[in-house]
């Protein structure tokens, strides 16, 4: 919207005819009055194209969704940490941040890159968690805004990959069990499939060769299903059906965690003395459990901070280094694992 001159002449202290003579170069006022309202002129100008480049500078995050519809309870939790932190970054840098989810089943993500690079996007964010290999390869195929990659990682030497430190985590956790003396030690896995889930299973399978652990399949990994109230009567009927149960089992995620503990002591198992239990992510606050289970804490929001810092570096300047980020988890101690005695025939 352009200036008006009785604005000027507001702003300035001067009547309208005088700031209408100084802008048109007409006679009738003196050279220091012209080129203060010049001055306060192309100021304005400055300011409001200034502001214009702010408002047009944004940050798209693309976050892949497994089904139609909108993410469950678990990626929520997930999802709007790591948005929060993803987004008060890009403030803090004058960015702004929106967001597109992407269902495969329906979306063509090569058309919404395409409108993405017509638009007033600077950089992108992938939150990949599901995203395919098969989706990736348009990005490969000359995407040319400055983008990194999120909780998965494609071996791109062209850009960033952030994720969690899914084995450091599962090793610490199986670990920790381990040093209390627990050798009979069953990983009960979500039927979720994506990144995360199979780093933490690798991790797993390492962790039980290296130990010598579990050597039956069927007691070393058991898919235990994906909903709360899912895992409650799988492993209810699991145990029901004289399932085999170990000292302590390791939860693949927070779901996990609450579903199998409450079907053990539905069926009259004590956490610790008889099961105990560690677990991958932090309990929801809104989910009692009358005990404090040992959790590895992913660090989400830390993942999506540190994501955005990267690629805020990719628009200031064309990095020509790529990194891979292991963002680590913290182990939270809780009451859920009892020390038992070890055995010296192992």
């Amino acid at each position: 919207m352009k200036i008006k001159a009785k604005d000027i002449a507001r702003e300035l202290g001067l009547s309208t005819a005088t700031v209408s003579l100084a802008l048109n170069n007409k006679p009738g006022v003196n050279e220091q009055t012209r080129q203060k309202v010049l001055s306060y002129m192309k100021q304005s100008q400055e300011n409001r194209d200034e502001g214009k480049e702010r408002k047009e500078k944004t940050i798209r995050m693309y976050t892949f969704i497994q089904k139609s519809g909108f993410v469950d309870t678990d990626e929520n939790a997930r999802f709007y940490m790591g948005y929060a932190e993803a987004s008060r970054r890009a403030r803090a840098a004058g960015y702004k941040m929106d967001i597109v989810f992407v269902d495969r089943s329906k979306d063509d993500f090569v058309k919404l890159l395409i409108e993405c690079e017509k638009e007033d996007v600077v950089g992108v964010y992938l939150n990949a968690a599901y995203m395919t290999e098969e989706d990736y390869q348009y990005i490969r195929r000359g995407f040319k805004l400055p983008y990194v990659v999120c909780d998965q990682d494609f071996n791109d030497m062209h850009t960033d990959s952030i994720v969690l430190n899914n084995r450091q985590g599962v090793k610490t956790g199986l670990g920790y069990l381990f040093e209390n003396g627990h050798r009979d030690i069953m990983y009960l896995r979500n039927s979720k499939d994506f990144f995360n889930m199979y780093e933490r299973r690798i991790a797993c399978n390492e962790f039980m060769n290296e130990k010598r652990l579990q050597q039956a399949e069927n007691e070393r990994i058991l898919d235990i299903g994906s909903t709360t109230q899912e895992i409650y009567d799988n492993m209810y009927r699991y145990i029901k059906n004289n399932g085999h149960i170990p000292s302590a089992v390791f939860a693949e995620n927070y779901e996990v965690t609450i579903g199998v503990s409450r079907a053990l002591q539905s069926c009259g198992y004590r956490i610790p003395d008889d099961v105990s239990i560690v677990g991958f992510d932090e309990i929801p606050g809104a989910a009692i459990l009358d005990f404090r289970p040992a959790i590895l804490r992913a660090l989400h929001g830390s993942v999506a901070y540190i994501a955005v810092g990267r690629l805020l570096e990719r628009i200031k300047r064309k990095a020509r280094e790529s990194v891979q980020i292991l963002v680590n988890t913290e182990f939270v101690i809780g009451n859920s694992v009892k020390k038992i005695e070890k055995r010296t025939d192992i």
